[in-house]
């Protein structure tokens, strides 16, 4: 990608703000031989009305907010509406916050959510996310309501900022672009990928379909390099959301794909692209939520027709120290047995005829035996039950954490979850709760927003307070037992007729409703914008709560691809990068999970373990054995082992769902001969060379900052990971790489489990040498 100061000035930056909203035009081209719709055919609402653009010169970048600054919520402006509006609502109250009022936020014009009460997804005057398109029955409207209501709730979310500031400041941990990005991103992705399709044939701003083309999945929680980019400010780029919008509407509304009569579209059609556009920006808006909860809650204001909070929320204060059974649910244990001995076979993997849009990762199939019995917490741990871990010092105990996870909370000096907020005393374990858009009291009967650092520990915690760690291994769920929670129809079994075409989303969601008022009644699709008590949803079959919605699950398993994954070759990296034994698997969604986006029952997405979403755990319990050598051992199946190729380094995955917990003195040894053949394998790759420094994968960036900091000579080599710092020291003239292979790297999971990888490392020469 080039440099920012290489693109031509096409945009105005926040540095240099425009008191006017620019909106292109593209020349004609040539058609492409198969349908394709030019760019300079954009329909006539591309240029917004003279009366938005009044507004805008009033209202936008006319001063910069500082960002703590919290602005007066109720200014009432009569006049600041399109001049679209329907001729049923010829004026409106509008209540005026932030940068400028809601309504000018939307970029769906003609229709938007403020001025057409049929809007889909519009519910009692708030927006939802309405029901996925049946690929084999939807109508070219139904079509045009999904990418409506997908595009307006991105438009709702941003109308949330409160400054400019908020707009272009990186969120305080650094390891992700500022808000900027994940406004223009999802819009720059319909274009590119629509040109790969073949549906357009150029660009709308080349510079932005740049700019805007690539995220960050930051290598480790130390990774902070990032946001050296001037950002364009909020009036450009929601100029060329709308420009955008036309361009894509015009495309649903003319291709032959969504014509009556249609037949199936699938992975191989054409129009694809375009329904993997709407899916990968609801991925975007709840990821783009929980950046928000990371930054300083006053840069956000609810917008008005944004979903309520669970009606939990307003609820009188909380109590300062929680009671189980009284301010948070007991959560029993419900076993999941063997059925006569036998194991459970579950299939995974989402069959190519089902009629609903869907990630490369979910196709292909796999069957997985869970061979063991094993029970599950019947709710998602609370913020309650997860206090009693909080207080009893959990979070400064290194036995509870693995080293990964150890070295993450010692780096962050984290001493709660991310989003409590201490209010009282240092010591007192008092604490409110920041919710998307507010600083609210303690909910303790909400999951608790973790990591799955925090998940793991917890469950060792646990383990320990229920002194039962020698007959049974508390840990979080796996992919397959996930499947054996649901119900019948919510499991992804093979289909044998077209009666077994079910899925909530899809089948479930009348219009005008929401997930969380029809059955089953789940806390997702945009029903709420909180969680909700997890307890208070219906439980399933089985008495599961929220095996689908409110928080997503944090999985045990690492991403891994299932036998018969292919790419798709609009979107070649979209998983195929994370199949490193790096990701974990998340399943079940969240109240922000929409679509395809964790409201499927096919979804199967993956975050780093340090990385922050709308996902909690729940506690699982295997039943430990003694082998006749003396060990113990549990058996966990997960859907990574034995896990076929693509790999992105040598076979990163578990090759047995049995692994040791407290091994005898015969496997005490083995582990320490493990350590010392993969340190003899380091040390071997630097041989020939002088004071060699070898920078472990989790303390790169620590270990390099220190060093150049303090001007020591590290000598002649440096050893290096390089999803770490190659591309840091690729732009250092100082180093020189001499070296590259593929090592060992062991990680020490608890005092008796290791984890073994294999990968892919370097070695750099200092070209001249510092003194102190």
């Amino acid at each position: 990608m080039l440099p920012i100061t290489a693109f031509p000035r096409r945009f105005i930056t926040a540095k240099a703000r425009s008191k006017v909203l620019v909106v292109s035009t593209m020349a004609p081209s040539p058609s492409h031989r198969r349908q394709v719709h030019s760019t300079s055919a954009a329909v006539s609402d591309l240029v917004t009305s003279n009366r938005f653009q009044d507004a805008a010169r009033k209202h936008v970048h006319a001063r910069t907010k500082p960002v703590n600054e919290r602005p007066q919520r109720h200014h009432h402006h009569d006049d600041l509406h399109p001049s679209s509006t329907s001729s049923s609502m010829s004026s409106v109250n509008l209540t005026f916050s932030g940068l400028y009022p809601e309504p000018l936020w939307y970029t769906t014009s003609p229709r938007t959510p403020c001025n057409d009460p049929s809007f889909p997804g519009l519910v009692d005057g708030q927006l939802h996310s309405i029901a996925m398109p049946n690929l084999t029955t939807c109508t070219r409207q139904d079509v045009v309501d999904y990418f409506d209501n997908t595009w307006a709730l991105t438009d709702m979310l941003f109308s949330s900022f409160q400054s400019e500031a908020a707009f272009v400041q990186p969120p305080p941990h650094q390891l992700r672009h500022p808000m900027a990005f994940y406004y223009g991103h999802p819009t720059c992705f319909y274009i590119n990928k629509c040109r790969l399709a073949g549906l357009l044939d150029q660009p709308v701003n080349a510079a932005f379909e740049d700019l805007f083309e690539v995220g960050v999945d930051e290598m480790r929680w130390d990774d902070m390099s990032k946001n050296e980019k001037e950002w364009p400010s909020v009036a450009c780029v929601q100029a060329y959301r709308r420009q955008v919008y036309g361009v894509i509407k015009g495309l649903l509304e003319s291709h032959a794909d969504f014509a009556d009569g249609h037949g199936p579209i699938t992975a191989a059609s054409q129009s694809w692209a375009l329904f993997m556009a709407m899916e990968h920006e609801r991925i975007h808006l709840e990821t783009s939520s929980v950046l928000m909860q990371e930054h300083a809650v006053d840069n956000f204001v609810k917008p008005d027709t944004f979903p309520s909070y669970h009606p939990s929320a307003s609820r009188p204060r909380s109590a300062k120290v929680p009671v189980e059974g009284t301010d948070y649910p007991v959560n029993r244990m419900i076993q999941v047995a063997t059925h006569d001995g036998r194991p459970h076979v579950v299939t995974l993997g989402k069959p190519p005829s089902f009629p609903s849009f869907g990630w490369d990762n979910e196709y292909g199939a796999k069957t997985v035996a869970v061979a063991s019995p094993f029970a599950a917490s019947s709710q998602l741990v609370s913020n309650g039950a997860f206090w009693q871990f909080v207080k009893d010092g959990g979070y400064l105990n290194q036995k509870l954490w693995s080293a990964t996870g150890w070295a993450w909370r010692s780096f962050r000096n984290t001493k709660w979850p991310q989003f409590w907020r201490p209010d009282g005393p240092q010591g007192s374990h008092e604490y409110r709760l920041r919710a998307l858009f507010d600083e609210i009291d303690m909910q303790w009967d909400w999951p608790v927003q973790v990591n799955l650092h925090e998940a793991q520990a917890f469950c060792r915690w646990k383990n320990q307070q229920d002194d039962n760690v020698a007959s049974e291994y508390y840990h979080v769920i796996t992919e397959p037992m996930h499947q054996l929670l649901r119900n019948d129809l919510d499991k992804s079994n093979p289909i044998t007729s077209s009666t077994t075409f079910q899925d909530a989303i899809l089948n479930h969601l009348p219009r005008h409703t929401t997930m969380a008022t029809t059955a089953p009644q789940r806390n997702t699709n945009v029903s709420f914008a909180s969680f909700s008590p997890v307890d208070s949803m219906a439980p399933n079959d089985q008495g599961f709560h929220d095996v689908f919605g409110n928080a997503w699950e944090w999985c045990q398993d690492h991403m891994s691809a299932l036998p018969g994954f292919k790419v798709h070759p609009v979107y070649d990296d979209f998983t195929l990068p994370c199949f490193d034994g790096e990701h974990h698997v998340i399943m079940g969604g969240s109240f922000m999970s929409s679509g395809g986006n964790g409201a499927s029952k096919f979804s199967r997405f993956h975050f780093r373990p340090h990385f922050f979403q709308h996902a909690g755990f729940r506690v699982v319990s295997s039943a430990v054995t003694t082998t006749t050598d003396g060990d113990q051992v549990v058996d966990v199946m997960t859907s990574c082992v034995n896990a076929p190729e693509p790999h992105t380094v040598v076979n990163p995955f578990r090759t047995s769902s049995t692994f040791v917990l407290h091994p005898s003195k015969v496997s005490s040894l083995f582990l320490t001969k493990l350590e010392a053949q993969a340190a003899t394998q380091w040390r071997d790759f630097g041989a020939g060379y002088d004071n060699v420094h070898v920078v472990l994968p989790g303390d790169a960036s620590i270990q390099v900052d220190k060093l150049e900091r303090k001007g020591e000579h590290v000598g002649s080599v440096l050893l290096v990971v390089p999803s770490a710092l190659d591309a840091q020291l690729d732009k250092d003239d100082e180093w020189e790489r001499v070296k590259e292979g593929v090592l060992p790297h062991v990680e020490k999971e608890g005092s008796d489990v290791r984890r073994v990888s294999m990968v892919h490392v370097s070695a750099w020469r200092r070209r001249s040498t510092r003194t102190s």
